[in-house]
């Protein structure tokens, strides 16, 4: 085998070698910045009802968990409201959370679990 014939086969490895250690870094970056985690809560969607004023809350639960709502005004830990923790069985779910006297303007939905927190801000108009 001749050096030549050598040098072009290392070449191609450490070409094709590069594109698989490329390819596995992208893969595990999609993985931990894009996807969900699996065992997470998922808080589909928050609307807003009036009269009287309540939060019209969404989640997908994807095994037995213990859900924490609260009402803050930003989106720091600092509670303005707490709603007595709720058990959930796997599966979406839909529930309404009612609020407090509160003057317009914007605030921070937050749902916890032993593992996660999930902010979400809305509006309230007078």
């Amino acid at each position: 085998m001749d050096l030549e014939t050598l040098r072009t086969a290392l070449l191609i490895s450490l070409s094709v070698l590069l594109v698989v250690v490329l390819y596995q870094r992208f893969r595990r970056g999609v993985r931990a910045n894009d996807l969900p985690v699996a065992r997470h809560a998922e808080l589909r969607s928050l609307a807003v009802a009036y009269h009287p004023a309540r939060l019209l809350v969404e989640v997908r639960v994807p095994e037995m968990q213990r859900l924490m709502t609260g009402l803050s005004q930003d989106d720091r830990i600092r509670d303005a409201h707490q709603w007595p923790d709720e058990a959930f069985p796997a599966g979406t779910h839909r529930f309404e959370r009612p609020l407090p006297a509160l003057e317009p303007g914007e605030y921070h939905f937050e749902l916890r679990t032993t593992t996660q927190r999930t902010v979400r801000r809305f509006r309230l108009q007078p």
